[in-house]
């Protein structure tokens, strides 16, 4: 009797599968899953707010810098006395001699007496803009919208009216920039930053797991005792055990 009480407690403990120690009613299994859960959750919001506020960033520097080309642009034209519009603005970015390259600039007369168009050598054809009905002029004679470009591109388009000169003659500045470059980098950057993040969970969520494990090695202590109280080989819970976890080995003493 004392050997058949001694081989069903061992075998028992021999071949519990891994799925009861390891399941849905496991504290490991519990806690690693709450763990990779609020990881990702984090993860998720993280990456949220780190694309929007690179989005916005790019976003005002991309306005920034075709509003400085504006203001370079409309210090850089004048009209002849005989009304002709006149000047060589170089606004110093390249992309403006590249034909087709999304980037331009245009100036156009906007009141009697001015003649003449002045346009970047990259703009081949022309660009229509919408009406003033459409898109307005505010306080200060300027406004801005999106266009479609020569190959298909977004466009995004600062636009202003400026007197030239004591006669009241006026012209229409436009500078042009390619909103789809500015996309294609947010892109790239939300994609290198998926991935990094990406990886770092992995790490994360392994880390987790394995200090969870081995934190959760003093409950696999007192199961090993108990099972040897239960065959014999020990009349007590002996051992070191954690603050949480003394008392109830005590109690059971």
């Amino acid at each position: 009797m004392s050997r058949r009480r001694k081989a069903e407690p061992l075998k028992k403990t021999a071949r519990t599968p891994l799925s009861l120690r390891f399941g849905p009613r496991s504290l490991a299994f519990r806690v690693i899953a709450f763990s990779t859960v609020w990881a990702i959750l984090t993860l998720i919001v993280i990456f949220t707010l780190i694309t929007t506020l690179y989005r916005q960033a790019s976003e005002r520097g991309f306005d920034s810098l075709l509003s400085a080309h504006l203001f370079n642009l409309i210090g850089s034209v004048g009209v002849s006395e005989g009304g002709s519009l006149t000047g060589a603005p170089d606004l110093g970015d390249l992309r403006f001699s590249e034909p087709n390259s999304g980037w331009y600039w245009s100036v156009e007369p906007a009141s009697e007496g001015v003649s003449g168009e002045l346009h970047s050598s990259s703009m081949t054809e022309a660009i229509l803009s919408p009406s003033v009905a459409e898109v307005p002029f505010n306080a200060s004679f300027q406004r801005s919208y999106a266009t479609e470009g020569i190959d298909g591109e977004e466009l995004e388009v600062f636009e202003s009216e400026f007197v030239l000169d004591a006669k009241n003659r006026a012209a229409r500045f436009r500078v042009m920039g390619n909103k789809t470059e500015l996309e294609q980098e947010i892109s790239a950057f939300q994609r290198r930053l998926l991935t990094y993040l990406s990886l770092f969970g992995v790490g994360m969520i392994a880390i987790n797991a394995i200090a969870i494990l081995l934190g959760l090695q003093p409950l696999r202590r007192v199961r090993d005792a108990l099972a040897m109280v239960r065959e014999g080989t020990a009349q007590r819970l002996d051992g070191r055990f954690p603050a949480e976890i003394e008392p109830l080995a005590n109690e059971t003493n």
